[in-house]
């Protein structure tokens, strides 16, 4: 079974436009998307994303993150 985003990409990309152009405040976007108290803190986070990774940044993931045994056991002894 695979992974369901809340938001698809086209909200997404979207929502990142108009923040980042102006026509709306990330108040007024999280508010449409019905996102919640800290929703516009989100958009925040997706402008940020789009600026430093582009359209990929956004795409959701097809599945969770994997870790190597060696990885895990190095992140517990730090």
């Amino acid at each position: 079974m695979g992974r369901k985003a809340k938001y698809t990409f086209k909200q997404k990309l979207q929502a990142v436009l108009d923040y980042q152009s102006g026509k709306k405040s990330a108040v007024d976007i999280a508010s449409e998307l019905d996102m919640g108290k800290n929703g516009d803190n989100r958009i925040r986070e997706w402008s940020n994303l789009y600026k430093a990774n582009g359209q990929e940044a956004l795409k959701p993931k097809e599945r969770n993150s994997s870790y190597s045994k060696e990885f895990k056991e190095m992140v517990v002894q730090d």
